[in-house]
């Protein structure tokens, strides 16, 4: 690594990374294959941002308090008529276009305060964007591992952007293109090379913190229930360290996260699967939300935060997305899944008719155009 960039810097109140799983604290260093510990023993597990006890504000619990800052942020909270006591908070508002712009626009931050010279990530779509846009901006080159499935419009939208586009048919080749630029000394690889899979970069998944703070203040009242998407958990171990945080710094209860996948891998764990297991089945056109396994940050995140797993079909996706785009939203397919959730979590009184509840839509549907 031979250079930097003026502007980012590292947080004095950032003390180390703790393994989500076996608690041990590392120095606050790039280990891309999470915990080394549980790596040894095949039992991977992803890291997590802790602070100096000294730190008593939110910001200080953020590992770069400067981004290169593209508008991400700030997104609304959305109440819709026709959704009883729910509100919606709506990621696609962001620069372009979903919840993933929080992860790029720290781990760029860091990629850049570090020297490194580009970065790395395998995408469906919404990281690879957004990872490209915010490392344009810090001048940062760009490398994104993406499916031969990916649409023209997406592959354009890329390269516009400067990033260098590699496509593959497999998941194994994909990865396999990250964790080759993860051994270079100017790359950051800031997705998942971990086998099994742990989650991406720890300090990228601050950003999504942000996420349950300005729910808190948007909310018209207590939050009781947060329903959003998941893959691998890195926006739910986000949204409930961030509520997590409140907690302790202003007493702020915390609410139940119910994650939402297309098919059984988290369900299947809190059945009784091993965390580390494959998980096979159709994800139809739920790319965002695809893969065929699950983490133990994903895990972590339903179990402390006293939620639930909810399997959404791809049949039952495409119902909701033909009725909200029958009312006029414009949100991708992964995304409507937490309404079809947040039904059938309301006629099983999971959530009861009193509890707000907040819905995150993490993207809209414009980028495959």
């Amino acid at each position: 690594m031979t250079h930097t960039v003026p502007g980012f810097a590292l947080s004095p109140t950032l003390r180390g990374l703790r393994c989500v799983q076996c608690s041990t604290l590392h120095p606050p260093e790039d280990l891309p294959l999470g915990c080394p510990g549980c790596d040894v023993t095949r039992r991977n597990s992803n890291l997590f941002c802790v602070y100096d006890d000294g730190a008593r504000t939110l910001q200080e619990r953020l590992p770069y308090r400067s981004t290169p800052a593209l508008g991400e942020g700030e997104t609304p909270l959305v109440r819709l008529p026709w959704l009883e006591n729910a509100s919606v908070k709506n990621e696609a508002a962001n620069p372009t276009g979903s919840h993933k712009d929080r992860f790029a626009a720290m781990v760029v931050a860091h990629a850049a305060a570090s020297g490194y010279e580009r970065v790395a990530i395998g995408s469906s779509g919404n990281a690879g964007i957004a990872l490209g846009a915010y490392a344009a901006a810090a001048g940062l080159r760009c490398t994104v591992a993406g499916f031969t499935r990916l649409s023209e419009t997406t592959r354009e939208q890329l390269s516009a952007l400067g990033a260098d586009l590699h496509l593959f048919d497999t998941d194994r080749e994909r990865v396999g293109l990250i964790r080759d630029l993860a051994a270079k000394p100017d790359t950051l690889a800031v997705s998942n090379i971990a086998e099994p899979f742990v989650g991406c970069h720890p300090v990228g998944i601050e950003g999504y913190k942000r996420i349950a703070w300005e729910i808190a203040d948007q909310a018209p009242a207590e939050v009781r229930h947060i329903v959003l998407p998941t893959c691998r958990g890195d926006l739910a171990w986000g949204v409930y360290r961030g509520f997590h945080d409140l907690h302790e710094l202003r007493g702020t209860p915390m609410p139940r996260l119910h994650l939402v996948e297309p098919i059984p891998r988290l369900a299947a764990v809190l059945g009784g699967a091993p965390v580390t297991g494959r998980f096979p089945g159709d994800t139809g056109r739920l790319h965002s939300i695809a893969g065929h396994t699950t983490t133990v940050q994903a895990h972590r995140a339903v179990t402390l935060s006293g939620g639930t797993a909810v399997v959404v079909s791809p049949e039952s996706a495409e119902e909701w997305f033909a009725r909200l785009c029958g009312r006029g939203h414009v949100w991708e397919r992964s995304s409507v899944t937490v309404f079809a959730a947040h039904e059938r979590l309301r006629a099983e009184d999971t959530i009861r008719a009193s509890d707000h509840t907040v819905l995150v839509a993490t993207s809209h549907f414009f980028k495959g155009l």
